[in-house]
């Protein structure tokens, strides 16, 4: 790809290019972007540095280019890893029930390790043209690239116009500027004296550089045509004029034949043009040479040109008549329906005249394309050639099939991950329809969302199908769309609904026998009531998702391992929790779904927490965050599991600095459900604005008995606790204490947010704020037993503070000083400052109320206990052993004590040393 332009003005950026590539050679590879405004030399730039090794791929701008088409490319000069990669997408393709979404990451996943593969031992150069027109699909193997890319020998070289404000890749480009790998170029227009540079080594000397440099803004390409031509003007208007005189001097068939290629595209197939001129081949190459040797073509693969430059295409086609335009799409479209793919025809028939057979042409090959895109897992762009194919069927005239359309646009979009889009589609499908199994299909397309402005819709839509479908339709069906009602009425706060619902659709799936159905309905029932199932059959569906869903289905496995998982957290059984754990993220390394990636973060979060690793927790978390905002940005619901998970740390460390900035915001518009509700009051009591959390929790609390508020959710009542002992709530403590109490133990729960302490601190804390002191002493102690025995060092220190702070109010001043001094220890140990400060607080108290001593007579004691006589007593506090005399008779007085043995004996049991009792005296 070498020219002989002369190549002035880039040799800062040569020299950094070069580096990076020296840095991918040796290991540390980039995905580099090189970004300018049109014509400014960034093609240039990349020819002039990776060299004749470097692999090329170009993105084209055409709405029915196939989604991975600069890929394509690159793969296709890469037998091995285009090879790999298709027999990927074929055993993906080939797999029954597989899930689409998990597959399209897995696809990607596998290209770049592919890539990445083909760079060892040796490094290799890919260089991607014209990112600005790149497909969504070619975006995210990119953005995934950039995050894997720094361990690897690749570079992968960019080009892309800046100045381009619309479109893929200008939604995606802040997230691909921010992924570790991502370096970035921009090329400046060129100075003066690179001007004069220029025209010194073409031959124009006598060309004005100052007034060169003004007419062509800097920019190569247009100086280029003003170096070649006299005519004043701009540069863009001086490139049109010198394409228009250059095309004028060639003959009139070479001319059509131009006309011809630029409805095609930047690249030109003479095979093609030949077709559609209705020429000999022979005619039609020697023709397109005359145009290489014009300056409006350049060589490209063997039998193909392209044009010099985007510009230089766009020039040609905008010259041409509307009606001139129109048919040469038309012949294109005809001419490449049995050699192109299926979107480039359609984007043909679309441009051409809009007759309703050229329309049903074009939504016909743009239905074709997006099955293609499917097979491919590029739902972005199947959802594209959808839309179009919608478009064009509703100004076509005849409204059959719309419906179905409607659905599969719909599907396509929720796998892209634009749920109110796809939302929008589904309804308008169903009102389009009075097939009940077409209505049922549109109400089954949006699932497992909580997105506060699409559940009342879901709602209304899942019902309107039931409705359709009838009491005494297909059993399998109905089990689906009542599992689907339970789950989206549950989010809605409806729950007493949900669970008849659920009940409803367990019954039917289990006699219908159909495995997809059961599952949906399983967890749809432990949605709403996790604790009410018994638990062996917990674990039994656990199993039976995890065997059904293995890594084609890998959602279903997921939740096996997380209800096993909870499970394991309700009784205890931490080596099952580990196990289950672990096979998460198995599952996630091998499906490379980002989803269950970041489940498995969010597990590992809350149990690093639940253990005292409050760093590790913290960096899960980050990571969790990150990956939520890359991957999961349409959903919100992912940003609010990590504020909530900020939020319990908050209140388990003690530290308000740990919820992140702008939480009110986050708050403001999460979903109405109890969590998020009761969430209010409890942010504004951790950081100390105790009026706003009374006043919220005074409008939440005629709620609390409401069975559609609280449900079965496993957060609820420990995020109440804090509520209830803040403001004294003895009448709801009263009411909760006696719901609690029928409840089986559990261990812990909601791990999926963050693991709460077990059930018998909720009741021990109730039965404090009642005053029942001894329950609370023996529900306590059960607690830490609990704690103990499953490693949560945290709750360990929470349930010591709370036992120590029950028996000083029942006079057990020293067994509370013990715990509270346990705690204390702990809480520094584990980095957890409120609780410190409390456990300190607390044992300052005990100590004084339990203590009569003076700070001096303390003194005195622990150096008794220390074994020192009277006499070194004295040396070391610089007193007269009379007086020391004195201390030891009051100490003995005070303490009801008989002699110096029984004094280091209660020193001793105190944690009195001399270095602890460095008090000043009173």
């Amino acid at each position: 790809m070498t020219r002989s332009e002369p190549f002035v003005g880039r040799a800062g950026a040569a020299a950094d290019l070069r580096a990076l590539l020296a840095a991918a050679a040796g290991g540390t590879g980039a995905v580099v972007l090189v970004g300018g405004p049109a014509g400014i030399g960034k093609t240039r730039l990349a020819e002039a540095v990776t060299g004749p090794a470097a692999v090329w791929g170009r993105c084209v701008d055409d709405p029915g280019a196939p989604p991975l088409w600069p890929w394509r490319r690159v793969l296709r000069a890469l037998p091995e890893a285009g090879a790999e990669v298709s027999r990927a997408l074929a055993e993906l393709d080939g797999r029954d029930g597989a899930d689409l979404v998990a597959a399209r990451f897995r696809f990607v996943a596998l290209a770049a390790d592919a890539l990445v593969a083909a760079a060892e031992p040796a490094g290799l150069v890919v260089v991607l043209e014209d990112v600005h027109w790149a497909d969504e699909a070619s975006l995210r193997l990119l953005r995934h690239l950039a995050g894997e890319i720094r361990r690897s020998r690749l570079a992968v070289v960019a080009t892309y116009r800046d100045t381009v404000t619309a479109g893929a890749l200008f939604e995606a480009l802040p997230e691909l500027l921010g992924r570790p790998g991502t370096e970035s170029l921009r090329l400046e227009p060129l100075t003066e004296p690179d001007v004069r540079a220029y025209l010194a080594e073409v031959g124009r000397t006598a060309v004005d550089a100052v007034d060169a440099l003004r007419r062509s803004g800097g920019n190569p390409l247009y100086l280029k045509a003003v170096a070649r031509s006299s005519v004043a003007g701009d540069g863009e208007a001086e490139l049109r004029h010198l394409v228009r005189t250059t095309v004028a001097g060639l003959d009139a068939g070479t001319r059509e034949l131009l006309a011809i290629a630029s409805v095609l595209g930047e690249e030109v197939d003479a095979h093609v043009v030949a077709e559609v001129a209705g020429r000999a081949v022979p005619d039609v190459v020697a023709a397109l040479d005359r145009a290489v040797r014009a300056g409006v073509l350049l060589p490209a693969d063997a039998g193909s040109r392209r044009f010099a430059h985007a510009v230089v295409r766009d020039g040609i086609y905008a010259d041409l008549d509307q009606g001139i335009r129109e048919e040469l799409h038309a012949r294109t479209a005809a001419a490449l329906e049995h050699r192109a793919e299926p979107g480039v025809v359609a984007g043909h028939w679309l441009r051409s005249a809009a007759t309703p057979d050229a329309l049903s042409r074009a939504a016909e090959w743009a239905e074709t394309a997006a099955r293609d895109a499917t097979r491919a897992l590029a739902f972005t762009e199947a959802a594209r050639f959808l839309a179009l194919a919608l478009d064009c069927r509703r100004r076509a005239g005849p409204r059959d099939g719309l419906a179905a359309l409607l659905v599969e646009l719909a599907t396509a979009e929720y796998r892209a991950g634009r749920f109110a889009r796809s939302f929008g589609h589904a309804r308008e499908a169903a009102g389009l329809t009075s097939d009940p199994a077409l209505v049922a299909a549109a109400a089954l397309v949006v699932r497992d969302t909580s997105a506060p402005d699409l559940l009342p819709g879901m709602a209304e839509l899942t019902e309107s199908a039931l409705t359709a479908l009838g009491p005494d339709a297909d059993p399998i069906l109905r089990a689906k769309l009542l599992a689907q009602s339970a789950a989206v009425t549950a989010d809605y706060g409806r729950a007493t609904e949900a669970v008849k619902a659920a009940d409803e659709a367990m019954e039917l799936a289990e006699l219908s026998g159909d495995e997809e159905a059961r599952l949906d309905a399983v967890r749809a029932r432990l949605k709403i009531r996790p604790f009410e199932l018994p638990l062996a059959e917990r674990l039994r569906l656990g199993a039976l998702a995890v065997a059904l869903g293995g890594t084609g289905r890998p959602l279903v496995a997921l939740w096996g391992h997380k209800w096993r998982l909870d499970a394991a957290f309700e009784v205890g059984t931490v080596s099952v929790v580990d196990t289950e754990l672990s096979a998460i993220a198995a599952l996630a390394a091998t499906t490379r779904l980002p989803l269950v990636r970041w489940h498995e973060l969010r597990l590992r979060a809350s149990v690093a927490a639940y253990r005292g690793a409050f760093t590790e927790a913290r960096t899960q978390n980050r990571r969790a965050g990150e990956l939520a905002a890359a991957e999961l940005a349409e959903d919100r619901s992912a940003a609010g599991m990590s504020f909530a998970f900020a939020q319990q740390l908050a209140d388990v460390v003690g530290d308000p600095a740990e919820l992140p900035a702008g939480y009110d915001e986050l708050l403001a518009i999460a979903p109405p459900l109890p969590i998020t509700i009761i969430s209010r009051p409890l942010c504004d009591l951790v950081t100390g604005r105790r009026d706003e959390a009374r006043a919220a929790y005074d409008a939440l609390r005629p709620r609390l008995r409401d069975p559609d508020f609280l449900g079965q959710a496993p957060g609820i009542a420990p995020n109440l606790l804090p509520l209830l002992e803040a403001f004294e709530d003895l009448e709801t403590a009263e009411w909760l204490a006696a719901r609690l109490a029928a409840a089986s133990p559990v261990g812990s729960g909601g791990a999926g947010t963050f693991c709460s302490d077990c059930s018998s601190s909720w009741t021990a804390r109730l039965a404090a704020l009642l005053g029942r002191h001894a329950e609370a002493v023996s529900r306590f102690e059960e607690a830490i037993a609990w704690d103990t025995r499953l490693g949560a060092r945290p709750y360990v220190v929470h349930n010591r503070v709370r036992l120590a702070t029950v028996l000083a109010t029942l006079g057990e001043l020293q067994r509370a000083e013990t715990l509270a001094r346990q705690a204390a220890e702990e809480a520094r140990r584990l980095g957890m400052p409120g609780w410190l400060r409390d456990a300190t607080a607390l044992l300052d108290r005990v100590r004084h109320e339990g203590d009569p001593l003076t700070g001096r007579e303390r003194e005195v004691a622990a150096l008794v206990a220390g074994a020192l006589s009277n006499r070194q007593i004295a040396h070391r506090l610089v007193l007269s052993e009379r007086t020391v005399e004195s201390h030891v008779r009051s100490v003995l007085a005070k303490l009801g004590l008989a002699n110096r043995t029984e004094v280091a004996a209660w020193a001793q049991r105190r944690g009195l040393t001399p270095d602890r009792t460095r008090t000043p005296p009173r």
